[in-house]
């Protein structure tokens, strides 16, 4: 659980920085996002770093949400409050969605790509292969 609680403190405060350092985007300039870019680097770059690594989280707390919505539909054992916090977690996504909705949507894609992708059924077949 230690482990989650780690994993929900780095997606929600990627989430915030990530939208906090992006150079502004409403109305969208291509020659003021490449000024930003230009002219404070670092700014822009951790705010990419922070939008990885937030993936990254946020796709691992959708994994477990969908597994564990997966196993409470099956009838299947889960550990309901590791599944009950990774769908509070998940709530920091009403905030992002409120503050910039377009961003808000291409974060919660990536990330739900992303934590399909590492989703691992335990269920293989013979010689552990699909």
């Amino acid at each position: 659980m230690g482990r989650l609680w780690m994993i929900a403190f780095v997606a929600v405060l990627c989430t915030y920085l990530f939208f906090r350092w992006l150079p502004p985007l409403e109305p969208f300039s291509p020659t003021l996002f490449l000024t930003q870019l230009l002219f404070s680097p670092f700014r822009t770059w951790l705010a990419f770093a922070c939008f990885l690594l937030g993936v990254a989280a946020n796709g691992a707390l959708l994994s477990i949400a969908v597994t564990g919505t997966v196993r409470l539909l099956s009838g299947r054992r889960l550990r309901l409050g590791q599944w009950l916090f990774s769908l509070a977690a998940l709530g920091h996504f009403y905030w992002a969605f409120r503050f910039h909705w377009r961003l808000a949507a291409l974060f919660f894609v990536f990330s739900f790509f992303y934590g399909m992708m590492t989703m691992r059924d335990r269920r293989l077949t013979k010689d552990d292969r699909l």
